[in-house]
């Protein structure tokens, strides 16, 4: 309540509030300094008249005061103000104590009185009301009306010491004190002046504020960080059904409710953005955003709102139009089946997913009765019958088991969840027998003909196309070789492809149970010694029994399990060798196939290197055998991993050699040691002389292109004479070994009576 009495020095800066005191504190000194001279000078010539020469130390040391108070202010102001407070105790306590007139020494008390004022300007109020209560001291020592205490032998009353006195009162309280309060004065003129002038312009401006914040174009609301409501435009009030005078419910979820809030994308954002805002209910069911938040120097919130309850409207039908877009875009128009599109994503998850303990298929139905339908009822009616075959369809599938129109008149369905092929093959054999065999329509009994195909999936398919490929493969080739009427599975075809399905399947499975084994045939040279082996694959399952290369390999290519079956033999072969060099010491040159897929493999090179250094075998004791045909299938790259095998040290060999369609030309730039003459040509020395001239012609090629000739098939001593007088170098047939299990191949070598000086290709074990 006592606030008004005391100078506000917060309205001043740092920097003026220290100004004005200094300029008070220099302006005491100053005048003190200058406008007491003319005392200081007539009392000391006074004195040194009448020999009082203690007055001159006594007005020397007070001058010497003053100079360093003034010293000091420039560099420490509360320094020079202690020193100020201490001359005017000093001032006060010389007169009283070195006057010997008391009536004259009492008016120096009155110098005591100032000290508060001047502890006020220059350290606060607290040593101010100190000095004040400290000041009763000398005020009731100069109640007692008489001398309180003396200096002896120090006297400086002079004749003229009253007025001495007296004038320095006058100066000190006249004008001294006085300028330096006027100087304080004057700064809070200053100071008033400004804060007028704020004020106005703080009115000005709170003025403008209200009319941008009410005619923002915008609900506009000032919160502080518990969601309270300070301020609100006309816009905010009247968006959330607020009046502002009668409603004393500040928060502003108060308004809004949580519960029911809905997510929005942006109108803002660009497509490629993400960005969502929330939208929540007020009271009278407008749908209210709080599009944008902004935090205040001052710890406050500007919150803006956007009525979205058009935008929800619009979101909502444009929303329900995407998904209509989205459901056209990913099923069939005429059926409402799924699209390709969608089958593609249905078996991109299944693919991900896949499990090798169960079997999984696409099957494909091709209605091949749909244009005779269209031919003689018109193409409203073929319409009709897709439709009514993808009702039945749908209805003769198991339940929950995906369907899709594939293409105009092709269906798939995926079956998963079946142990074996078998059960695939019998559930679409199920299927077709539940399909109606006719149809009715529009009084017309159409026939219902479709063929189908089946695509297993493999345990290294991960594209949803190649799977929906081979089934459109398998489709066509079922389609081509039955009649169209007839559906695929009759019983001769439906044994064919169940024996192919199991093959296909049989082979992954029995690379994992150790099915499949090596059996190796000797190669001979013209003396009758063994000059190499080829290695050969047989594979005998417990449930297709003695499967023959012949019929598994060709399987394995057209599914593309070609490549494991070649990485299993390259990894026994390399074992064998391997075994073979650590009990006897040497190991005969050993030829294994390579098929036009693995030659035509980006990692062949890699897969062999490997393989020779996981096993410690080198490039010497290998021999690739590669097909006529898989030498053209792709040139360029089969000569590149040729070329880079040979560099290697490996043996390269034409195998089946006159079979296939190659030039001259191009055989020449295939970097093989041997060629291999077809045991078809073979078989038909003594019958055939066309064939007899072919294998003659075969080897003369082969010795101008410096390789050895290998002669398959043989199978009789007539075979052996006539070969060996035209020039063959090495011979491989029954005549001489059938393919031998490892047991009896290492018995048959090392049994064999050594030879000296061996010549290539020869080998011995011990």
């Amino acid at each position: 309540m006592f606030r008004w009495l005391f100078l506000n020095e917060s309205a001043l800066t740092p920097a003026e509030h220290t100004a004005w005191k200094l300029s008070a504190l220099r302006i005491i000194l100053m005048s003190g300094f200058v406008l007491e001279a003319a005392v200081a000078i007539h009392s000391s010539l006074d004195a040194i008249a009448v020999g009082a020469y203690q007055v001159l130390w006594v007005v020397g040391f007070f001058y010497a005061v003053l100079a360093l108070g003034l010293y000091y202010s420039s560099r420490h102001l509360r320094a020079g103000a202690t020193i100020l407070i201490g001359a005017v105790y000093a001032s006060a306590f010389s007169i009283v104590s070195f006057v010997s007139d008391f009536e004259v020494a009492k008016f120096g008390y009155l110098l005591i009185y100032t000290t508060p004022i001047i502890a006020r300007l220059f350290f606060g109020t607290r040593l101010a009301m100190g000095l004040m209560v400290f000041n009763f001291l000398p005020f009731l020592l100069l109640l007692t009306n008489r001398p309180v205490f003396t200096v002896p032998g120090f006297d400086v009353t002079l004749p003229a010491s009253n007025t001495y006195i007296q004038s320095l009162l006058f100066l000190f309280f006249n004008t001294c004190v006085p300028l330096a309060v006027f100087r304080v004065l004057h700064e809070l003129d200053v100071s008033a002046k400004r804060y007028r002038q704020a004020s106005d312009a703080l009115v000005v401006s709170h003025a403008q504020y209200e009319e941008v914040f009410q005619n923002a174009g915008s609900a506009l609301l000032l919160t502080d960080a518990s969601g309270q409501i300070l301020q609100a435009n006309q816009l905010a009030n009247n968006l959330l059904g607020r009046h502002a005078d009668k409603d004393d419910e500040l928060a502003l979820f108060a308004w809004l409710s949580l519960d029911n809030s809905v997510r929005l994308k942006s109108p803002n954002s660009d497509e490629s953005e993400n960005m969502r805002m929330s939208a929540y209910r007020t009271r009278d069911g407008k749908l209210v955003a709080l599009e944008n938040i902004s935090q205040t120097s001052a710890e406050h919130y500007i919150v803006a709102l956007r009525d979205v309850s058009g935008l929800h409207s619009m979101h909502h039908a444009l929303q329900l139009s995407l998904e209509r877009e989205d459901y056209l875009s990913r099923h069939d128009a005429l059926t409402n089946l799924p699209n390709r599109d969608m089958l593609r994503s249905h078996l991109h998850n299944i693919l991900a997913d896949n499990d090798d303990s169960t079997v999984t298929a696409l099957v494909s139905f091709r209605l091949n009765s749909i244009r005779h339908a269209n031919q003689q009822f018109g193409a409203h009616t073929g319409d009709i019958l897709l439709r009514r075959f993808a009702e039945e369809l749908s209805r003769a599938l198991p339940k929950n088991c995906f369907c899709a129109r594939l293409r105009s008149i092709v269906f798939s369905f995926v079956v998963e969840q079946s142990r074996t092929p078998g059960e695939i093959i019998k559930l679409v054999e199920k299927v077709r027998n539940n399909l109606p065999k006719e149809l009715e329509i529009n009084g017309e009994n159409l026939l219902v003909q479709f063929s189908a195909g089946i695509a297993l999936v493999r345990p290294d398919d991960k594209l949803p196309d190649d799977l929906i490929r081979r089934s459109e493969v398998a489709l066509d080739t079922a389609r081509r070789s039955s009649d169209q009427s007839v559906t695929l599975f009759d019983e001769e075809d439906a044994q064919q492809i169940r024996r192919s399905v199991e093959i296909e399947v049989g082979i992954v499975n029995g690379l994992k149970q150790n099915e499949f084994r090596l059996v190796y045939q000797p190669k001979v040279a013209r003396d009758g010694n063994i000059a190499g082996l080829e290695a050969l694959l047989r594979w005998e399952s417990p449930t297709l029994g003695n499967v023959p290369p012949a019929e598994f390999i060709p399987i394995a290519e057209r599914a593309g399990l070609i490549r494991l079956i070649s990485n299993f033999v390259m990894d026994q072969v390399c074992s064998q060798i391997r075994d073979w060099l650590n009990r006897f010491g040497d190991c005969p040159v050993t030829a294994l196939n390579l098929s036009v897929t693995d030659i035509a493999r980006s990692d062949l090179l890699q897969l062999i290197d490997e393989c020779c250094q996981r096993h410690d075998v080198a490039s010497s004791y290998l021999e690739f055998e590669i097909t006529e045909t898989g030498l053209i299938a792709n040139e360029t790259l089969t000569i590149h991993h040729l070329d880079e095998l040979k560099a290697r040290g490996f043996s390269i060999a034409i195998d089946d050699f006159g079979t296939g369609y190659s030039s001259l030309s191009k055989l020449s730039h295939f970097p093989a040691q041997s060629v291999k003459i077809d045991r078809s040509f073979v078989a038909q020395i003594g019958h055939n002389k066309k064939s007899e001239m072919i294998i003659k012609a075969i080897i003369s090629l082969a010795n101008i292109l410096s390789c050895h000739t290998v002669a398959e098939g043989v199978e009789n001593k007539e075979q052996e004479i006539f070969l060996k007088e035209i020039g063959c170098d090495f011979f491989q047939g029954y005549y001489y070994y059938r393919p031998l299990e490892v047991s009896a191949l290492e018995l048959l070598l090392v049994e064999l009576p050594a030879k000296e000086d061996l010549p290539p290709y020869q080998f011995k074990l011990a």
